[in-house]
This record gives structure tokens, sequence and C-alpha cells, in this order.
């Protein structure tokens, strides 16, 4: 474990790297190079130990990335939902769509007009505001440029997937969802934020351990059977 990693994981519980997981290190979300002397911090791409992001309403632990908040995005819908999906831009999905979103949005920080894909809100290394001395590996993102399968664009039209930003029921309001032990933190593997289902509920960022990427196993439907009742 890395300082800085060591460091945001006992500033958030929201950061999690055990040591008994997958490294991120080498994974899909290691956007490092090894031809710069800075690009090499694996944790720099995401976070930052000084001049974090400082226009976030989310909480996101040393953001070191813009975050366009102005995207508009489609929520899933459904007419036998008895809740309705909220919007991404003030939870912590919203941090995945920054990236996974697939479309470029722009931020003005602290006088600096900075990209929510290509650029850092503070360098590694040295420093230096915006990023100016590394450059993120480029076939993470464009694999395809590579003659590799290409990468998973979410979009903004979240119609056919998942719902995030919603809250998780009680028991009262539906009695087909398991009840979590915790109704703001959820499962000890299954995670949710303030009560509501989002996309690092299924999803653990920092461990690749279960592709794509997944908080445990979904054999025999594990992971979906963890909230619904079937």
């Amino acid at each position: 474990m890395t300082l800085l990693a060591l460091f945001l994981f006992l500033l958030d519980p929201m950061v999690t790297y055990p040591p008994w997981s997958a490294s991120i290190v080498g994974s899909k979300h290691d956007l490092s190079t090894n031809w710069d002397p800075y690009s090499t911090q694996v944790c720099a791409f995401c976070h930052t130990p000084h001049f974090a992001n400082p226009s976030l309403p989310i909480q996101a632990p040393l953001w070191n990335r813009s975050v366009d908040l102005d995207k508009v995005f489609q929520p899933y819908s459904s007419p036998t939902m008895n809740t309705t999906p909220g919007n991404p831009q003030t939870t912590v999905s919203m941090l995945c769509l920054g990236c996974h979103d697939g479309t470029v949005g722009w931020e003005v920080i602290r006088g600096y007009n900075v990209s929510d894909k290509h650029d850092l809100i503070n360098a590694p290394g040295p420093g230096g505001i915006p990023d100016t001395t590394s450059w993120p590996n480029c076939q993470r993102c464009h694999p395809e440029y590579y003659g590799d399968p290409p990468a998973f664009w979410q979009g903004t039209d979240l119609r056919d997937d998942h719902p995030i930003a919603i809250v998780y029921p009680t028991a009262a309001q539906d009695p087909k969802f398991n009840l979590p032990p915790d109704l703001s933190n959820g499962w000890s593997d299954v995670k949710l934020y303030s009560g509501r289902v989002e996309c690092p509920t299924c999803h653990q960022v920092h461990d690749p351990g279960i592709p794509p990427f997944m908080r445990k196993s979904n054999q025999g439907s594990a992971l979906c059977l963890t909230c619904h009742i079937k």
C-alpha cells in the first residue's frame, strides 16, 4: 500500500484499499506510465495530497479531477418501481461518470479551464495547476488505437442500466428487497451511500480482483440476491 493510499484509507472509509485485495496497479484503472518521472504515480490520477478540487458537492477524498456538474443524464425509469432515481450529479456516482460517461466536459477551477477527461487539478511530483508535467496512459481509455477491444463508456443515457442515485427501499416500501444491516451504509461487501444505490454499490474501483471491478462475485446471482428477493 502506498503512503497516499494509506492516507486516503484512513481519511475516508469510502476509499477501500485492504492489503488482501487485488492491486489497482496494472489494472485498467491504473493510468500511470513509466516514461515520465511523475507519471509513475498511480494514485495521482484520481487523488492528490494537496490542492484538491475545491468545488465538489460530493464526498470525494482529495479528488484530483474536474467533474462537470452541468451534464444532463437520462435516468432509468420503470412503472414497477416504488422510488425514482435522482440526479447522479450530486452523488458519488458522478465520480465514476466523470470518466465513464464518455463525453468531455469542462470546468473552471482556480481560474483554469480544465477537462474532466484529460487534465488533473494538481500535477503530481512538485505540483502545478493545471497538470502540465504528466500524462495518463492513453491505452487505458483508448485501447482500440492499440489493437485492443474498446473501453466501456456508459454514456449519458442511463435508461438501459441498473438505476443509480436511488434510495434503497425499506421493508414497508417494498418487501421484495432484503433489509441491509445498516440502512445508510448497506452490507460489509455491498455498499449503500447515504442510503442510496450508486455505481460503487456494486463496483470496487480500487480492486480488479473480480472483473469488472465487482465488489463480490455474481455467480449464482449472489450479488443481485444481496439486495433482491427472487
